[in-house]
């Protein structure tokens, strides 16, 4: 089934709500699909029911009342459930209900926010293993982390998923046994000079405070200094094995909590043959976009943290540029109307981005974490592990996708979004330079799984 429409919107996070929306006023005829069942993303998750309601603190809950009202309100059409799995400047291919459908569009604003970067580590398979953003999710879908609630949770790693999650564990009175800091220090002292003008967005300064205040009375043992982390158990986690000051320790637990940062989703946009860059601090790609969110490829922009990490309230203000933009440039409004609805919004988006500056040094990843043992999976799809990872490039191979070739390492349905940072952390490490210059995976069309049957009948007489 084809759908004509001016706009098309990919992902219904704060950003992708805020884009819709701001087009959506602009005049022109939007469109927002999203795999999930209802709006709001991973920050505004069941924003509309009592218990995505409860996880939020009372300015967050505001801004995601308010954004998924005015959603709800706008004449904007809303495909949930929809799975996006090609796309072309003017077309959105994408599955619903098990059936192909074509959205013909304008534009096409891409909202896929961020994700947690993925660090292998000895036992990261077992169950009881999580990434932190998977268990704030099944937190805020009403499910527990044990069985046995007064069961101990460890925490580990570097970023700041971690603070927002451990809140959550105290109010739900969950025993946390320990935080195993793996930052990178010799980063952190970095963030002195940008920390001084942090009081240039006050308000999330002072929620950063507020958490860790709340850190500190729940009295969470602190270890500093972490590094070789692994998982041990039969079925299932049993503990938790690491070393701190020179000496190895274990914990027993059934859950860990891992979370090493969040990274741009920039599969899709990769797939298109975007220009992107690379940040040394925080070791990522993200694609190279205007302050309005358009990318190298005309007619395509980008909202929100899949452009660069700076936060869910940052993402709507991203949202909200990337909205007006697409208008302005479909001439629906004039660029000096443009200019007049972007000015404030451009203004606070950049004040954001300087007090904001600190963390990209607080929470920027450890080298370490990627010095797995050569036994480590590392790709789950085609169960590639770190040793033949680095026999392949001690062969003189030294770009991502030549040792994809030899490996298989990438060539699973997720196409390396689980493997390709590590895969490109052993592979710079094996040649003594930077992931930068091992390069990054490309991704092909269609980046997410899609039965044969519906791709074949795209176009078909099975179509509506």
């Amino acid at each position: 089934m084809e759908q004509q429409t001016d706009l098309v919107v990919v992902g219904a996070g704060p950003a992708g709500l805020a884009a819709a929306c701001s087009a959506s006023r602009c005049g022109l005829h939007v469109a927002v699909v999203d795999e999930q069942s209802s709006p709001g993303g991973q920050l505004f998750r069941n924003i509309e029911s009592p218990l995505g309601q409860s996880m939020l603190d009372p300015k967050e809950l505001k801004a995601g009342l308010d954004l998924a009202q005015d959603f709800r309100n706008s004449d904007v059409i809303y495909s949930p459930e929809t799975i996006v799995w090609g796309l072309e400047p003017r077309k959105v291919f994408c599955t619903r209900e098990g059936k192909a459908r074509i959205f013909q569009t304008q534009s096409v604003i891409v909202a896929p926010g961020g994700m947690e970067r993925p660090v292998p580590f000895p036992g990261w398979t077992l169950p009881g293993v999580m990434g932190a953003g998977g268990a704030d999710i099944l937190l805020r879908s009403g499910g527990t982390l044990t069985k046995d609630p007064d069961a101990p949770v460890v925490l580990a790693g570097n970023g700041p998923l971690l603070l927002l999650l451990a809140c959550h564990l105290l109010e739900q009175g969950v025993n946390i046994a320990a935080w195993l800091d793996t930052g990178y220090w010799s980063r952190r002292l970095f963030s002195s000079l940008p920390m001084s003008v942090s009081f240039l967005d006050s308000p999330y300064l002072g929620k950063g405070l507020s958490m860790a205040m709340k850190i500190i009375k729940g009295k969470i043992p602190f270890v500093t200094g972490v590094k070789n982390i692994q998982a041990l158990g039969g079925k299932g986690l049993e503990k938790v094995i690491y070393e701190a000051g020179g000496k190895q320790k274990e914990i027993e637990t059934g859950c860990l909590l891992r979370h090493e940062g969040v990274i741009p989703r920039t599969h899709i946009l990769n797939s298109m043959g975007a220009k992107h860059l690379w940040d040394p601090v925080q070791r990522y790609w993200y694609p190279k976009i205007s302050e309005c969110g358009a990318t190298s490829l005309d007619g395509v922009y980008l909202a929100g943290d899949a452009g660069y990490v700076h936060g869910g309230d940052a993402s709507i203000l991203k949202g909200t540029l990337a909205g007006i933009d697409a208008a302005r440039r479909l001439g629906v409004i004039s660029q000096g109307e443009a200019i007049f609805r972007s000015e404030e919004i451009l203004r606070n988006l950049r004040k954001m981005r300087i007090a904001r500056s600190f963390l990209r040094y607080i929470f920027a990843p450890n080298p370490e974490i990627f010095k797995v043992p050569d036994k480590t999976m590392i790709c789950r799809c085609e169960c590639v592990t770190a040793g033949d990872i680095r026999k392949v490039a001690s062969e003189g191979h030294t770009d991502v996708n030549e040792i994809k070739l030899f490996t298989r390492c990438g060539m699973g349905n997720c196409q390396g979004r689980m493997c390709g940072p590590a895969l490109a952390e052993i592979t710079a490490t094996a040649h003594s330079t930077s992931p930068e210059a091992a390069g990054y995976l490309k991704v092909q069309q269609p980046f997410r799984p899609v039965s044969l049957e519906n791709y074949c009948n795209l176009y078909g007489p099975e179509q509506e």
